[in-house]
This record gives C-alpha cells, sequence and structure tokens, in this order.
C-alpha cells in the first residue's frame, strides 16, 4: 500500500475520531442524569428528595454512616452518608445510590465500594503497569519492526 494512501486512511481515523469527542462532549447531559458536585453545590435545595447517584472519596466513617466528598470541575461538596455498612477505609472511594435529604445529607439504598483504601488504586496501577511491561517484553521478544517496509515480521529463532 502506498505511504499517501495509509496517510490518508490514518487523517480520517483521527477526524472520526475527533468528531466522536465533539458528539460525547455535547450530550454528556442526556447520558448522565444524576448532578454533579456543581449542580449540587449551586442548587442542592433543588435536588432534595431526588434519587442520586455520586461517587465520592470517604473522609470519615463511624456507626452506620460515613462522609464522602465528591468533586467534579473545581467544585467539591461534602456530603453525609446515613444507613451504609459498607466496610471502607477513610480515602477510599465509594460509590452511593440514594435519596438526597436536607442538611447534605444523602441516604443510602446503595453503596458500592470502588476503591477501599488509599492503596488500592495504587495496586490496580502497579499490577496493570506490570502486566503491560510483561506484554511488550514478549511482543518484542517475538516480533520486530522492518523499517524498510513498516510493518511487523516475525524474529527467527
Amino acid at each position: 500500500m502506498r505511504v499517501w494512501i495509509r496517510v490518508v486512511i490514518v487523517l480520517v481515523l483521527c477526524l472520526t475520531l475527533g468528531g466522536l469527542f465533539v458528539h460525547a462532549e455535547m450530550t454528556e447531559d442526556k447520558w448522565s442524569p444524576y448532578p454533579d458536585a456543581v449542580d449540587l453545590s449551586t442548587g442542592y435545595d433543588s435536588y432534595v428528595g431526588q434519587r442520586l447517584m455520586v461517587f465520592g472519596t470517604v473522609t470519615e466513617t463511624g456507626d452506620g454512616e460515613m462522609q464522602i466528598k465528591i468533586e467534579n470541575d473545581g467544585s467539591a461538596l461534602t456530603l453525609r452518608v446515613t444507613e451504609t455498612e459498607a466496610a471502607v477505609e477513610p480515602g477510599g472511594v465509594v460509590q452511593v445510590y440514594g435519596t438526597l435529604e436536607p442538611e447534605r445529607t444523602i441516604a443510602a439504598e446503595r453503596v458500592e465500594v470502588v476503591n477501599s483504601s488509599r492503596w488500592a488504586e495504587f495496586y490496580k496501577y502497579g499490577a496493570s503497569a506490570i502486566g503491560a511491561f510483561g506484554f511488550l517484553l514478549l511482543f518484542f521478544r517475538y516480533w520486530r519492526i522492518d523499517r524498510n517496509t513498516w510493518t511487523l515480521e516475525a524474529r527467527d529463532g
């Protein structure tokens, strides 16, 4: 295949990807019916009594409740989550689905632990990095790039 054909194909794919990014940004509100930290900070009282879902970092835990901090676009809000027995340490991340109540409180119907502690996220990324490094090591052990034709070739032996 000629070089100019490959360049055209790459440009078309890049333009398509860019168009998908623009489309995703323009239609984001349709796909997420729940308010974010910015919406809750500016109009908290208008959402009281509604069911919503939030992601937040646990700041405190207590007897049957916890406090979470939700952040979005530079805006932060602290909520008290009641009716929960989730096993999570401060610094962990949770997803809470429940009914918003007055005084910055959410009555949880369901709490899912995303990261149970601060170190869980580092463990996930570390394990992924080691796996990716192992894959690349084995890939380039058995394959090489021919720079004359810009193709992959199997190594001999």
